[in-house]
C-alpha cells in the first residue's frame, strides 16, 4: 500500500512540474510574440536567447530566437539557429525547410549583382 502511495505521489509531482514548465513556455511564447509584433526585435532576441539557455531542447525557444534574428536582418544567425533546431528536433523539418528556403531567397536578393 505504501509503495502504491509513493508511486502516485511521484507521478503527481511530475505532472505538476510538467504543468509549470508548460505554463512558463506558454507565457514566454506570448511575451516573445508580443515583442516581435511590436517591433522590439532586440528585446525579443535577448529574451529568446535566455529562453534557449534555460530550455535548450525547446523548439519554441529556438523558433523565437530565429524569428528575432530574422527581424533584425541577421539572416546567417537565423539560419544557424534553425539548423541547430533540426539536430535535436528533426520532426520540425517540415517547418524549418520553408524558413531555410525563405532565408536563401533573402540571401540571394541581398548579394551584390555582377557589374557588366
Amino acid at each position: 500500500m505504501l509503495v502504491i502511495f509513493f508511486v502516485i505521489a511521484v507521478n503527481l509531482l511530475d505532472a505538476v512540474k510538467e504543468g509549470r514548465s508548460s505554463n512558463r513556455s506558454s507565457n514566454k511564447r506570448s511575451e516573445l510574440d508580443e515583442l516581435l509584433a511590436s517591433g522590439q526585435s532586440k528585446a525579443a532576441k535577448f529574451t529568446a536567447m535566455e529562453w534557449v539557455k534555460a530550455q535548450p531542447l525547446s523548439p519554441d525557444a529556438h523558433w523565437a530566437q530565429a524569428k528575432a534574428h530574422y527581424q533584425l536582418g541577421e539572416l546567417s544567425e537565423a539560419k544557424q539557429v534553425l539548423k541547430g533546431l533540426l539536430k535535436f528536433a528533426p520532426e520540425e523539418h517540415y517547418r524549418v525547410d520553408a524558413w531555410l528556403e525563405l532565408l536563401e531567397s533573402e540571401f540571394s536578393e541581398r548579394r551584390p549583382k555582377p557589374v557588366s
